[in-house]
């Protein structure tokens, strides 16, 4: 590809990862959807958990069909996904529809179509820009991330309180971007082989390339000294290139990262789905409007510190790697400090006013995670196995981000009581109604951080172990 089909790719899988975020919004429209059909809040959070099995479930397919048929045919049924999901959430609330399995079935197809494109944008990137990996394939993830504070910005401006009409405006935009960013990654997707012609070295602890004196010996003029060294130097450049499928799904390293992943990803997601009813809870008594404008400040809040969060996560993953020959794997470090500061700050700020503060934290730490994770499975099992790895990470969510979600609507719910003139539930205990689910969260985000160390310290066991082996494994012999 020439430099200005590369870049026109990095252009279009960055613009297309705007709509993936779109599932993020859920608690700019959320509260507003629960309180018209009559939802509580555990109902509430179950339908936004959806989105989260919606992602966990479409992970495998993607990668199926990504590592088989490219990459533009995933985003073309990802953009169908978006678009049926948001239409038909905007015909319930307009018809007043009351059904959690019909708003369950809806948010799963927008957390199933985030995924298919985000996916074939991640790869697409990696496969096109295989020496920057980390920063090519931090760009559509950032966008990810913004993408919540530009619809949320939208909304504020041209909706303000008509939630049908912001609903609507999510499912045919998102249609809309993803047909127009199309044939860009069709191009890219038609000059490629689906990543198999990128068989670059990834290393697993910082250098990309084999050890000097390796180099050297695999050069002597003596033939036995000189076949040992080139078989001990295929031996280690294998043990940094590609994995299959089925060794990474046998990698101890591989489980330790999704339960890590796992962790993390659902303390972000419990906060995403559930600030919309702390604001409520926080400005009980407040009008709507007043309530409606800080659910969206927080969103956008959120949205900024998540697209920092991934454009970061892939430029200190690169320099940990190229400047200080680490692995990538200690960048995990940075979101379980994180999310472990929201869950304590969580559990203490009892004024709407500083909320913000959690949830730009929130945002950093959920947006380092899921720009981490990419480079860390590139890092750790190369290009060929990615987006299988990938797939699977998206499982990792599913147990924890139930609990979790459900843990918050039902500390919500037990601290509610029923308006019997709105005929809804209502909680006025301000922070009480959900402070215990953060204090749970920072047991989780503690083990998590055990979890990364863990990890980290086995791997660097394992590459030590192999440098001893190869300094022992070329005696020294006369000719």
């Amino acid at each position: 590809m020439s430099q200005l089909q590369r870049a026109g790719t990095l252009l279009a899988c960055s613009v297309v990862g705007f709509v993936c975020g779109t599932l993020y919004l859920y608690s700019a429209y959320g509260p507003q959807v629960a309180h018209k059909l009559h939802y509580t809040t555990t109902e509430s959070s179950l339908i936004a958990y959806a989105g989260t099995i919606g992602t966990a479930c479409a992970g495998l397919p993607a990668s199926f069909i990504i590592d088989n048929r490219g990459f533009w045919i995933p985003m073309l049924i990802g953009g169908l996904g978006l678009s049926a999901g948001f239409i038909g959430l905007k015909d319930q609330y307009v018809k007043n529809y009351e059904s959690v399995g019909i708003s369950f079935s809806l948010l799963f197809l927008v957390g199933a179509g985030s995924l298919f494109i985000n996916s074939a944008a991640i790869k697409c990137c990696a496969v096109t820009f295989p020496n920057n990996r980390g920063i090519a394939t931090s760009f559509p993830i950032a966008t990810y991330g913004l993408s919540a504070f530009i619809y949320s910005s939208i909304a504020s401006l041209f909706f303000k309180a008509d939630t049908a009409r912001f609903l609507a405006f999510l499912g045919y935009s998102a249609g809309a971007v993803c047909l127009m960013t199309l044939p860009m990654v069709y191009i890219a997707d038609k000059n490629s082989n689906h990543g198999q012609s990128s068989r670059i070295p990834i290393p697993t602890g910082g250098s990309r390339t084999p050890s000097i004196e390796l180099q050297s010996l695999s050069t002597t003029p003596f033939p036995k000294q000189q076949h040992l060294a080139e078989e001990l130097l295929h031996k280690k450049l294998k043990q940094k290139t590609e994995y299959t499928k089925f060794e990474v799904f046998k990698s101890i390293d591989f489980w330790l990262l999704l339960t890590t992943a796992g962790i993390l990803a659902a303390l972000g997601q419990m906060y995403i789905y559930s600030v919309g009813f702390m604001v409520k809870s926080l400005l009980h008594g407040s009008i709507e409007d007043v309530i409606l404008r800080e659910q969206q400040f927080q969103v956008s809040v959120m949205s900024i510190a998540n697209c920092t969060g991934r454009l970061l996560s892939g430029i200190v993953g690169d320099s940990l790697s190229a400047y200080f020959k680490k692995s990538r794997g200690w960048i995990m470090l940075i979101p379980g400090g994180l999310l472990l500061l929201v869950q304590i700050l969580g559990s203490l700020v009892s004024s709407h006013e500083y909320l913000w503060i959690v949830s730009m934290l929130n945002g950093l730490g959920y947006g380092f995670t899921w720009s981490s994770i990419p480079q860390i499975l590139l890092d750790f099992f190369g290009v060929n196995a990615f987006s299988f790895g990938w797939g699977f990470i998206n499982l990792g969510p599913i147990i924890p981000g139930y609990f979790f979600t459900h843990l918050f609507g039902s500390i919500y719910d037990l601290h509610s009581h029923q308006d019997e003139e709105l005929k809804v539930k209502i909680c006025d205990a301000e922070l009480g109604c959900y402070a215990a689910t953060f204090q749970i969260g920072a047991i989780f985000a503690v083990l998590s951080i055990g979890c990364v160390f863990y990890l980290n310290f086995r791997r660097s066991r394992k590459a030590a172990s192999r440098k001893r082996r190869d300094s022992t494994a070329l005696p020294i012999s006369s000719s």
